[in-house]
């Protein structure tokens, strides 16, 4: 078997915005330096798949459990179960990241089992709740209803079986509260989506200079409670670089200075009342084009510079040439200030009614119009 053909990296980024977690009983759990010691591991009753069990996996910051290849057409069942925990009401959406490694499909499964009592290994004390074969795993987030079990307290256990199977991967295990959003689905661009195109021409805004936008777009969860809204990251090139660019009810968003050929990071996540689908988010990527199609003009630059940055109220500009006007946006694209030429005291505007964030400041002199990103304190 070609181990690792097709790799599943996990990756991780802080949301500072959403700088909580629900912490319901002993989850979320991430496997980012260990399977807890509270966890089980264990094999099936005819003990085949000593050699392979599950195990934390450093490159994959997961829990791991690998094929087992000396099965003697026998069935080896690797066992992973978690604490007991109780489901509530308010929590009872069991939700984690199940995934096998290799292509193409080597029958091997997963099953999910439930347990109402007190032993974590007593394997005739578990039932199955589901089964997901390598055809049927996915790199985004699995949501299980627990709903029939609301008071008890309970145990569940993921259980790989095969004979000279795959290779599987467990992360993300939580229980969430079911008021919470599901994550948005079906991203465009596409999942590794490659040439993806770049609209250059110019737009309403007052510049002449091509904006370079590309339109992201998701759709709402098909299962779970309702978003009201959705906040919107993206990151250039790699994805420490992921920033906030704002909260939209819509399920689109136009972003504009894209740049071509390059790779970019982008994450919804979803909120209503009850929170957001912080724990359960998926991260898309794609490539812009190397080429847009339409020939960008040459426009004569004058020297600009803004400071301080970052600025809490006054920002200052040195420019060659007194600007006939200048505009902030946020970067979601919407102007949330302007400025005349009668307004520019002593080259400075005042932003202090701006909310903390990334901003993107457009000064217009003469014919040209040229941008530049701040930072409100």
């Amino acid at each position: 078997m070609n181990y690792f053909k097709q790799k599943m990296k996990k990756n991780t980024f802080l949301l500072l915005v959403f700088c909580s977690f629900l912490g319901f009983a002993q989850f979320p759990e991430t496997f980012d330096n260990e399977i807890p010691s509270s966890w089980a591991v264990f094999l099936g009753d005819n003990g085949l798949g000593a050699s392979r069990t599950w195990h934390h996996n450093t490159d994959y910051e997961s829990a791991l459990v690998f094929w087992d290849e000396d099965t003697n057409g026998g069935i080896a069942e690797n066992w992973l179960v978690t604490p007991q925990f109780k489901v509530t009401s308010e929590a009872s959406i069991l939700t984690f990241l199940l995934t096998d490694l290799n292509e193409p499909d080597y029958d091997s499964n997963v099953s999910i089992r439930i347990s109402t009592k007190t032993s974590q290994t007593t394997i005739s004390d578990f039932s199955i709740l589901k089964t997901i074969t390598e055809t049927e795993s996915k790199t985004s987030t699995s949501y299980m209803d627990l709903k029939d079990y609301i008071g008890l307290d309970v145990y569940i256990a993921f259980v790989m079986t095969n004979s000279n199977g795959d290779a599987w991967i467990l992360d993300d295990v939580n229980l969430i509260s079911n008021q919470l959003p599901r994550a948005p689905l079906n991203p465009t661009p596409a999942v590794l989506e490659t040439d993806v195109k770049i609209d250059i021409s110019d737009g309403d805004d007052e510049d002449t200079d091509p904006d370079n936008i590309v339109i992201f777009s998701w759709e709402p969860a098909t299962e779970g409670e309702a978003a009201t809204s959705y906040n919107f990251f993206l990151a250039e090139g790699a994805l420490e670089n992921l920033e906030g660019l704002g909260e939209t009810t819509s399920t689109s968003v136009a972003v504009a200075g894209l740049k071509p050929a390059t790779t970019y990071y982008w994450v919804v996540i979803a909120n209503n009342e009850a929170g957001s689908s912080i724990d359960t988010f998926s991260i898309w990527s794609f490539t812009t084009e190397a080429n847009p199609s339409l020939t960008t003009k040459e426009f004569k630059r004058f020297d600009v510079s803004l400071f301080p940055n970052p600025v809490k109220d006054i920002l200052n500009l040195k420019t060659e040439e007194k600007p006939s006007k200048v505009l902030v946006y946020n970067l979601l694209g919407k102007e949330v200030a302007s400025f005349k030429e009668n307004e520019l005291k002593n080259n400075s505007i005042n932003i202090s009614n701006l909310s903390q964030g990334v901003y993107l400041v457009k000064v217009l002199i003469q014919d040209t119009i040229q941008s530049y990103k701040i930072t409100k304190q």
